[in-house]
């Protein structure tokens, strides 16, 4: 795990500005409840590899990313977009908060949190799998939303309910807003390892990246309206982010041929798997056994429409759908 000079500074100046406002005690549980349950999620998408699982010290190297430079970066521009989008609405507090809610904190957060895919070369190097993009962009989400976990729950929890209020609003977030931010920056990552691994051009990076900043979006204009429908709804689509993510990573990892052979880890074993299996993967194999995946994509013989829906995960498009239309309803009725 790699953690600079200055993100040593900002974890101090960050842990003195929270004992500072709340306490050491509240501080600890606020740490613990947040990054726990972060570490368990971390976990769980790293084991959904199974060949070529990422190591922990990459993935910490993004964690930490996203919990400190990550949450660093995003205030301070998130403060400046707000103040400019203040200063241009007419000096309207309301219609600021509402605009730097929905639209600036999702495009600078979406923006910073997987910048170390790029940024650092241990973590860069590691990525030699499509799905490995999403495994260390839910790392960098995952940081990001713990330490914005404590952030709320000392910020909100405390002021208004006390350590009884700090515990809930980090357990409730903990179950909603750090899974959407695994899911959100996830799908940046998707992108960022289409381009490093297949070469595909930059724009597939942006693509992504708009996709994330639009779910993050959607997700911050719900939780202004605060109906516990709605918060009841969030959590249980977050928890069904999460499980896709899961299931895309199973996915792309049972293809197995989306391994650049230049990327391949050093060493004569691996260099002989992969020239063993070279010849496997130059014939097309229609016959599936039991214990067999069936590859997601067939490109010898679907058409461009039928790849096109191949690629969507219906119950989660429907799971949107419900959510979508439940938003339009607490708009129109309440």
């Amino acid at each position: 795990m790699e953690i600079s000079r200055g993100q040593w500074i900002i974890i101090i100046l960050l842990t003195l500005s929270f004992i500072a406002a709340a306490g050491f005690i509240a501080f600890a549980i606020a740490a613990i409840l947040s990054f726990g349950p972060a570490y368990l999620y971390l976990k769980s998408i790293r084991s959904a590899e199974v060949t070529d699982r990422e190591p922990w010290s990459a993935l910490r190297t993004a964690f930490v990313w996203g919990a400190v430079s990550g949450v660093f970066y995003s205030m301070i521009f998130n403060g400046v977009g707000g103040i400019l989008v203040y200063i241009f609405s007419g000096n309207s507090d309301e219609l600021a908060f509402v605009i730097t809610v929905v639209v600036v904190a999702p495009v600078v957060e979406e923006f910073f949190k997987p910048l170390v895919l790029f940024r650092n070369v241990s973590v860069k190097e590691e990525i030699d799998e499509v799905e490995d993009g999403i495994v260390y962009g839910a790392a960098c989400g995952l940081g990001f939303g713990a330490t914005e976990n404590i952030l709320y729950g000392i910020d909100l929890g405390v002021v208004e309910g006390g350590l009884a209020g700090l515990i809930l609003v980090v357990v409730l977030r903990t179950f909603s807003s750090i899974l959407l931010h695994l899911t959100a920056t996830s799908f940046t990552g998707y992108g960022i390892s289409r381009y490093i691994v297949k070469g595909e051009p930059f724009g597939v990076v942006v693509k992504y990246y708009i996709l994330a900043v639009l779910i993050h979006a959607a997700w911050n204009a719900t939780a202004i309206l605060g109906s516990p429908l709605i918060l009841l709804f969030s959590i249980l689509l977050a928890i069904g982010g999460l499980e896709f993510s899961k299931r895309r990573i199973r996915e792309l990892d049972l293809e197995g041929s989306n391994i650049l052979p230049q990327s391949l880890r050093s060493g004569d074993n691996e260099r002989d798997r992969w020239n063993n299996s070279k010849s496997k993967w130059g014939e097309k194999t229609t016959n599936y056994g039991k214990s067999t995946a069936r590859p997601t994509y067939e490109s010898e013989t679907d058409s461009p429409a039928s790849s096109m829906f191949q690629d969507i995960d219906w119950r989660q498009a429907l799971g949107v759908g419900a959510f979508l239309l439940l938003l339009l309803l607490d708009l129109f009725f309440s």
